[in-house]
C-alpha cells in the first residue's frame, strides 16, 4: 500500500470494496489459513453422517441406536456449524483490528470468537427462521393473489381447460404477474440481506452484544444504508464471479474426464464425482470467504463512521 494512505469518514461504495480487497491481498495468507480451518469443520458432519449411512447399510440390526445417534449427529452439526461462524468471524474481527489500527494475532482472535461459539449458532438460527418465515410468507402471500384473480374470474385453473384461462392476454398477464411478484420477493430477500449482514462482526467485535443484539445492531446500523450495501454485495460478487465460473467450468471438467473414464468400468462413478464437485467446492468457498468477510468488516466499520461519528483510518504501513 501507498505510504499515505488514510480514508477519512464514510466511504463510497468502491472505497468500501478496495479496502476490502487490499485487507484481503495483504493478508491473504493469514485470512486464508482461517478460512480453511474454519470450512473443514463443515465438512465433519457430512463425513460422520457418510459413515453413519455405510454402517448401517452393511449391519441392519442396530436401528435402534438411531435414536442416539441422529440426537448425537445433530449436535455435531450444530457446534460444526459455530465452529465455521466463529472462524469466519475472526476474519472480520481480524480485518476490522487492521482498519482500527488495534491488529491482534490469529490465535488471540479465534479465542474470542470460540468463545461466543453457541451465539453464533443461536444467531444463524434465528436468521435462518427469519428467512424461512419471509419465503413462506411470501409464497402464502402470491398463493392467495392467484386464488383471488382466478375467483374474479370465475375459473378454476386445476379443472378441465376453460376458455378464458386459454385467453392469450390473460395468460400474458397472469405471466407478467408472476414475473413481477417473484421479483419483489427476490428484491425483499435481497434488502434483508443488507439489512443483517453485519450480526457476525458485531458478534465478533462488540463484547457487550449477544446473539439476538448483534441483529437488532446489524439492522440499527444499516438503517437508511440498505440499497448501497445491496450495491457493494453486488460489485464484490461480480469481483468473484470469474472465480466462481472457472470453479464451475473445473467441476465439469474433471468430472466429465472422469465420467469418460470410469464408463468402461463396472463402478458406480456417481460417489466419486460427487465427491469431487464437493472438493472443488470446498476450495473456492476456502478462497472466497476471506474477501467476503473483508468486505463485510470493512462495512460495518463504515456504517459505525456514518452512525456513531468514527473516522475511519487505515494505517500508513500496508493492511
Amino acid at each position: 500500500m501507498a505510504a499515505s494512505s488514510n480514508l477519512q469518514g464514510p466511504l463510497s461504495v468502491g472505497n468500501v470494496v478496495s479496502a476490502g480487497l487490499r485487507l484481503y491481498s495483504n493478508h491473504f495468507k493469514q485470512y486464508f489459513g482461517t478460512a480453511l480451518l474454519a470450512t473443514l469443520w463443515v465438512i465433519l458432519p457430512i463425513v460422520v453422517m457418510a459413515f453413519i449411512v455405510g454402517f448401517f447399510a452393511v449391519a441392519q440390526n442396530y436401528y435402534a441406536l438411531l435414536g442416539l445417534i441422529i440426537p448425537a449427529w445433530i449436535v455435531l452439526l450444530l457446534y460444526c456449524i459455530g465452529k465455521y461462524m466463529a472462524g469466519s468471524a475472526a476474519i472480520s474481527r481480524l480485518a476490522f483490528g487492521e482498519l482500527t489500527s488495534e491488529p491482534e494475532t490469529t490465535r488471540d482472535a479465534k479465542r474470542f470468537t470460540n468463545s461466543r461459539l453457541w451465539s453464533f449458532v443461536w444467531m444463524s438460527l434465528l436468521l435462518g427462521l427469519l428467512y424461512f418465515s419471509v419465503v413462506i410468507a411470501a409464497y402464502i402471500g402470491i398463493a392467495i393473489v392467484f386464488v383471488a384473480i382466478f375467483a374474479a374470474l370465475g375459473v378454476n385453473p386445476f379443472s378441465a381447460p376453460q376458455p378464458n384461462v386459454n385467453d392469450p392476454g390473460l395468460l400474458i398477464g397472469i405471466g407478467l404477474l408472476s414475473i413481477l411478484l417473484i421479483l419483489l420477493v427476490l428484491g425483499l430477500l435481497l434488502w434483508l440481506a443488507a439489512r443483517f449482514a453485519v450480526p457476525e462482526v458485531a458478534l465478533a467485535v462488540e463484547t457487550e452484544v449477544g446473539a439476538i443484539e448483534s441483529l437488532g445492531r446489524s439492522w440499527r446500523l444499516t438503517q437508511k444504508n440498505g440499497w448501497r450495501i445491496i450495491l457493494i454485495l453486488a460489485v464484490t460478487f461480480l469481483i468473484t464471479l470469474p472465480l466462481v465460473i472457472l470453479i464451475q467450468l473445473l467441476t465439469n471438467l474433471v468430472q466429465g474426464g472422469f465420467a469418460a473414464v470410469a464408463s468402461d468400468q463396472t463402478v458406480d462413478p456417481t460417489p466419486f464425482l460427487l465427491l469431487i464437485s464437493y472438493a472443488v467446492s470446498f476450495l473456492g468457498n476456502v478462497f472466497m470467504l476471506p474477501l467476503w468477510q473483508a468486505i463485510k468488516a470493512v462495512i460495518y466499520y463504515d456504517l459505525r463512521s456514518r452512525r456513531e461519528g468514527f473516522g475511519l483510518q487505515l494505517r500508513d504501513r500496508q493492511i
